[in-house]
């Protein structure tokens, strides 16, 4: 291999590497926090978790708490797990909450809204998505994880 090639795959590898360093900027911005939580169906007070559209708000996991998301039945995605903490202001207080509809978790800092399907922005000001947990479902216990 001669010089002009060894110095064409140098150019094009530094291009790469510095291609996959600007990914950096569209992580969630959320802290991250350990999370090791398990929900119990077969418990009274989670019983309307059987059903999607439902959800359950865990106040003391995450950063401001977590929302479990019951999105359909029999698949192994049924549930999602998201951070309620806002991705516009992650270092502020601004903890999210359902609206009306209980289609969007909506921010009251900065009014950003986030699907609860998926947690991707509907409305900005906020330009990242919602920080998601590992959710996986074992008989009648979820597991909410990272």
């Amino acid at each position: 291999m001669g010089y002009k090639s060894t110095r064409y795959i140098f150019i094009l590898l530094t291009l790469l590497l510095s291609a996959t360093n600007c990914n950096r900027e569209k992580q969630v911005p959320i802290p991250y926090v350990m999370v090791n939580y398990t929900v119990y169906l077969s418990n009274p007070s989670n019983a309307h978790l059987r059903v999607p559209g439902n959800y359950l708000v865990l106040p003391d996991e995450g950063n401001l708490g977590i929302i479990l998301y019951r999105r359909t039945l029999g698949n192994p995605d049924d549930f999602i797990a998201l951070d309620l903490t806002c991705s516009n202001e992650p270092l502020e207080q601004c903890k999210l909450a359902m609206d009306s509809t209980g289609f969007y978790l909506v921010c009251p800092c900065c009014r950003s809204e986030f699907s609860i399907w998926d947690g991707l922005v509907a409305k900005g000001p906020a330009k990242w998505p919602l920080r998601e947990y590992a959710t996986s479902i074992v008989g009648n216990t979820v597991r909410i994880y990272n």
